[in-house]
């Protein structure tokens, strides 16, 4: 590596998807072997050492409706709660990733570049990338880049920009010592061999044989006796000397091949006999990189087999604790048998044991690959490294250095081309192509190694998913049964029990007392050893639909996430950490004079399920503090807009709500049933067999807050072709407005932000409009801008 003038630069990114990650890598690859370069995400940068860096540059991307990435929700967090001052000789290079078709383009580097003006931050390079442009986000980061690079290099040396394949990780393969005796061995047979050739005077030499083809050492020449002497060793002497040239060249090559051997082995790959620890799964991910394991108890589907929408229930069991609508975000794997595919056309062998050094020891990054320990190919790929994602255009370039046919050299260049990109757009990201399949249409063409791969692929990126439960209670829901509060409540330790418990119970009553009494038995004798600690075991649920898109009739795209969670098993592990979402900034949903709206579209209501359940848990608190006051008497009830497909299908928890209706009105559209468009909560309480007075709604009450007859509303809504949430909130227009002029009300709203957040908020607009013509959509507009500032609107989407 060259010489560096240590300029220290921090090089960090927020990203949802991945395309600002790819963004610091190419800037990475391009800057390491000049300057030492810190790369991190966000979350992982401590605010207050920027003041350790010249040079801090940082690429955003903004998603759902103009929100921060998830990446980057504690240092948004930490950046806006500090009163810091940056100085003038700290120079930020600040660049925002974002899609003009959606509301608040760009919105998070716009608040961003504000902010750090604020505190008084050097901004000496801004842009902004749009994916609408015809060259994508290209031009303006290869122009934003550049002027990086210019500051730089009047700011410190002239260099030359990295195009070379980056080297940030040494290889060296695991062997065992017989290799190298094999390899001497080999020599040794070699020499004795030489010249180990010989002519029987009685064997027949009549015919033409290819001499080239001889086995050297079973060489035999039969001379007939009828054949003249002289003529006969003129041959022999002639044969000899072509076979003594031909074995010489041959031995040459081989020695030299075998020398080659050995020196590749005494440099690339390390003797089983070297103390290399192990890599450990558990040690790596729960004790370096922080990751919390939990255990995977029930993985259910909620939906039809004959549905097109695989959505699955899925329970997890673990010690740590979490938030009302916490966010757990998982660490997925890559599939096995389709990884061992592709290693194998690039023929890797996945069973080979290697050793991974770090070769940039003064570039600081939050790499999760494990170095220094012998861990698996096959592991390495599938833990680590990410052959789903969508190839971006630098790779080809550094895919172009290893092909020796200049056809696939010139069309791999082509598709590193960013300043036109017909070529990458219709052939990558138009058909959303990964590594993956990259590799299957060009194995045949490149000579890749597991040195490039490790140095050129992107790492896994955590998805997020949020969490249904709360820690306050859990819910006994509809396929809730004993086996779940046995792993709920007990040391994991005594899990083997649980196939006794689900198989003799059934048949024997007293079977299941004896167990219980075995069971305390053992946990009292490990109590006394102290070999376990009382630990509570929390039981935490998710909701998780299978992403999946159609490229073409061939073609469809899972999500990798996803689709490796919804293959998970009972009993195997998932690696996530925890994190608070968007909700929980607004404390107020735990207040109960504050009214909440919420309003969701399909899966995306696992994300509001949690705060309707930790309010039903306040009231019943609340009611056994006041046993006078009756939870029937609120009048202030909250509202549940929802909107799913199919009634039948789509519907989630449609028997819980029946428990959360003494303090809800609950209102579902269902856009594509033709009878059962529209469901209300007296539907609910028509089809129950619960009779408690405290879900009984008071009539005097609704007549009060929604005087709009049921079937009224039926007949109303059936006029149109498809009925939609923003369909039914509309027609309480009058209260929605009251509603969000009160300053006691929170507005929750989950779902995709393009079209379902655009079009509410537009519709929140048109209702304020209609109540207050005076004022401009300009004035309307800035006033829901506020409310979305103060977390009083709260719009929890991702894309």
């Amino acid at each position: 590596m060259e010489n560096k003038n240590t300029k220290k630069v921090l090089l960090t990114f927020g990203s949802e998807y991945g395309t600002a990650y790819d963004c610091c890598r190419n800037i990475f690859f391009e800057l390491y072997t000049h300057f030492d370069i810190d790369f991190f995400c966000l979350n992982d940068v401590n605010l207050m050492s920027f003041y350790k860096y010249e040079n801090i540059i940082i690429i955003v991307s903004t998603t759902g409706y103009g929100f921060y990435t998830h990446n980057m929700s504690k240092f948004w967090e930490s950046l806006y709660n500090n009163n810091v001052m940056f100085y003038e000789n700290i120079y930020f290079h600040l660049f925002g990733l974002g899609d003009s078709s959606y509301e608040n383009y760009n919105m998070v580097a716009k608040k961003l570049k504000k902010k750090l003006k604020s505190l008084g931050a050097n901004i000496v390079n801004y842009n902004l990338g749009n994916y609408q442009h015809p060259s994508m986000h290209f031009t303006n980061f290869i122009i934003w880049k550049n002027n990086v690079y210019e500051f730089f290099r009047k700011k410190y040396f002239y260099f030359e920009i990295n195009y070379d394949i980056p080297h940030l990780y040494n290889i060296k393969y695991i062997y065992k010592d017989e290799d190298i005796e094999n390899i001497k061995a080999k020599k040794i047979n070699n020499k004795k061999n030489e010249g180990n050739i010989y002519i029987n005077e009685k064997s027949d030499h009549n015919d033409n044989t290819n001499l080239c083809s001889i086995n050297l050492s079973k060489l035999n020449i039969d001379i007939n006796n009828n054949i003249n002497a002289n003529k006969l060793n003129k041959n022999i002497n002639h044969s000899k000397k072509y076979l003594d040239n031909d074995i010489t060249l041959k031995k040459e090559k081989e020695m030299k091949l075998l020398d080659y051997e050995k020196k590749s082995i005494n440099q690339y790959k390390v003797s089983s006999d070297v103390n290399y620890e192990n890599f450990n799964l558990d040690e790596h991910f729960c004790k370096s990189l922080k990751f919390m394991k939990f255990e995977v108890l029930r993985n259910e589907r909620y939906t039809n087999k004959s549905y097109y929408q695989d959505v699955r229930y899925i329970n997890l069991r673990s010690s740590h604790n979490f938030n009302v609508s916490s966010l757990i975000k998982v660490h997925p794997f890559l599939e096995e048998n389709r990884t061992k595919e592709i290693l194998n056309l690039l023929k890797i062998n996945y069973n080979d044991y290697i050793v991974i050094e770090n070769n940039c020891v003064s570039n600081l990054r939050n790499t999760y690959i494990p170095f220094n320990k012998k861990i698996r190919v096959l592991d390495l790929f599938i833990y680590f490294l990410d052959l789903s994602k969508i190839v971006t255009p630098f790779f080809f370039f550094y895919l172009s250095k290893k092909t020796e046919s200049e056809i696939h050299r010139k069309k791999f260049l082509e598709l590193a081309d960013t300043v036109n990109i017909s070529d990458y757009y219709s052939y990558i990201y138009q058909d959303k192509r990964s590594y993956y399949d990259i590799f299957y249409d060009f194995y045949s063409y490149v000579s890749v190694d597991i040195g490039f791969l490790i140095n050129t692929l992107p790492h896994i990126q955590e998805r997020s998913y949020s969490i249904l439960n709360t820690l306050t209670s859990y819910n006994l829901l509809k396929n809730f049964n004993i086996y779940n509060l046995y792993y709920f409540s007990i040391h994991p330790s005594f899990s083997s029990f649980i196939h006794f418990l689900k198989n003799i119970y059934i048949k024997n009553i007293l079977n299941f007392f004896s167990f219980c009494r075995e069971v305390y038995k053992l946990k009292y004798s490990y109590l006394i050893k102290n070999k376990i600690n009382q630990n509570k075991y929390n039981i935490i649920e998710l909701l998780v639909c299978l992403y999946e898109y159609e490229i073409n009739k061939n073609k469809k795209l899972k999500g990798l996430c996803s689709n490796y969670l919804i293959n998970l098993n009972p009993g195997s592990f998932i690696y996530s950490k925890i994190e608070n979402s968007l909700i929980f900034m607004n404390k107020n949903i735990f207040n109960l004079n504050y009214r909440i709206i919420y309003i969701c579209t399909g899966v995306a209501f696992s994300s509001l399920l949690s705060v309707i359940r930790h309010r039903h848990y306040l009231y019943k608190n609340q009611e056994r503090i006041n046993k006078k006051k009756k939870i029937s008497n609120y009048a202030e009830k909250d509202l549940v807009f929802l909107g799913f497909r199919y009634k039948l299908q789509d519907f989630y928890f449609q028997e819980e709500l029946l428990d959360y209706l003494y303090f809800n009105y609950i209102y579902v559209a269902f856009s594509r049933d033709v009878e059962n468009f529209f469901f209300y909560n007296k539907e609910l309480l028509n089809n129950s067999d619960n009779n408690d007075d405290y879900l009984q709604p008071r009539e005097n009450h609704e007549l009060v807050n929604f005087n709009i007859d049921y079937d009224e509303m039926k007949k109303a809504l059936k006029k149109k072709k498809k009925i939609y949430v923003t369909d039914i909130i509309l027609m309480f227009q009058n209260d929605i407005y009251d509603l969000i002029k009160k300053k006691n009300t929170i507005i929750l709203i989950a779902g995709k932000s393009r079209p379902f957040s655009q079009n509410l908020i537009k519709t929140f607009a048109s209702i304020i409009k209609q109540k207050e013509q005076n004022k401009t959509m300009e004035e309307i507009n800035l006033f829901l801008k506020k409310k979305i500032d103060d977390f009083s609107i709260i719009l929890e989407s991702w894309y």
